[in-house]
């Protein structure tokens, strides 16, 4: 049984280094500092601190503005990351 749960572990799931992150927390931090049409992801700054409390916000950001569930999160996330380093998009003040 034991064997069976650790193939599942290494051919399942998502491959968070093939998108660019070294962790799921990375996304959620990437995707917690930036706006979206001007508005901030957290307009809350305490919510940044607690890591529950800033995945909670993005999640519900994301779904509530998007529809965009959880699992997709960090496709999101890697577009956003690839097109900062490519300039396709920026950081504003």
């Amino acid at each position: 049984m034991a064997n069976n749960q650790t193939e599942q572990k290494k051919s399942g799931g998502l491959n968070l280094q093939a998108l660019g992150f070294n962790s799921p927390m990375e996304i959620i931090d990437l995707l917690a500092l930036i706006k979206v049409d001007g508005v901030p992801v957290i307009s809350d700054d305490s919510a940044c601190l607690n890591p529950k409390t800033k995945t909670e916000h993005v999640l519900r950001f994301f779904q509530e503005k998007f529809g965009v569930k959880a699992p997709l999160l960090p496709y999101v996330a890697s577009i956003i990351k690839k097109n900062l380093k490519t300039g396709k998009i920026r950081w504003s003040n």
